[in-house]
Formats: C-alpha cells, sequence, structure tokens
C-alpha cells in the first residue's frame, strides 16, 4: 500500500476530543469486564499501592495479578483518589467496595501484596 492510500484511510477515521474519549473509555471499560472475569475463574494476586498524579493528588492503586495465566500478567485493576491522612484500614476499605461492587471473592487470593511508597522531601 502508498503512503499516500494510508494517508486517505486514516484521514477518514474520526479524532475528535469526544471521539478519543469515548473510545478509552470503552476500551477500558472492556478491559476490565475481561479482567473481573478472568479474576472470577482464577486464584489473584493483589498489589495494593499509593502514588502521587500530577496534581499532587493521592491515589489508591490496585494492580492484580492472575498466576494461573500462562503469560502471567500483573493488570491494573483501580484507582481511587485518597483524602489526607487516609489509614491502612480506609484503604483496604476501598479495596473491600470494589470487590464487592464486582461480585469478586475474597476467597480467591493467594497472597495481597501493599507496596505503599512514602514521599520523602529532601534536605539540602
Amino acid at each position: 500500500m502508498r503512503s499516500d492510500d494510508v494517508a486517505d484511510e486514516l484521514a477518514m477515521v474520526l479524532l475528535s476530543n469526544y471521539t478519543m474519549k469515548w473510545r478509552i473509555q470503552e476500551l477500558s471499560v472492556d478491559i476490565l469486564k475481561q479482567t473481573i472475569v478472568a479474576a472470577k475463574r482464577r486464584n489473584l494476586i493483589l498489589e495494593l499501592g499509593q502514588n502521587t498524579d500530577l496534581g499532587n493528588d493521592a491515589q489508591f492503586i490496585v494492580f492484580v495479578q492472575l498466576p494461573a495465566t500462562e503469560d502471567n500478567v500483573r493488570q491494573f485493576l483501580f484507582c481511587r483518589p485518597l483524602v489526607k491522612n487516609t489509614t491502612g484500614k480506609e484503604m483496604f476499605k476501598k479495596e473491600d467496595s470494589f470487590i464487592e461492587e464486582h461480585q469478586l471473592s475474597h476467597t480467591h487470593y493467594v497472597f495481597v501484596c501493599a507496596s505503599i511508597m512514602m514521599r520523602t522531601k529532601k534536605l539540602l
């Protein structure tokens, strides 16, 4: 295929901000559904973490790993904002509400890893 033909075909694809946002949301929903279905069929490893976003707000991040799969993929599961002075108990409540919302079972956990990162200031 010539480069002019490829350029013509790409020009026909709708690339408005709304279209791209919608496509990304649709892909995200589909990936989450596939991850939930896979997690319901297998044992899983959860990795709980905390990080800050570009706005310097704390985020609670959870990844899932399905050890029974051939490629042993680590998959993003969900992210929730954290308020200041959030306790570990509150973080586990967020994880628990997600698990209940998606009808997953705590009995499928093989391992839970909490990799909470602490941010420190450098002293000059």
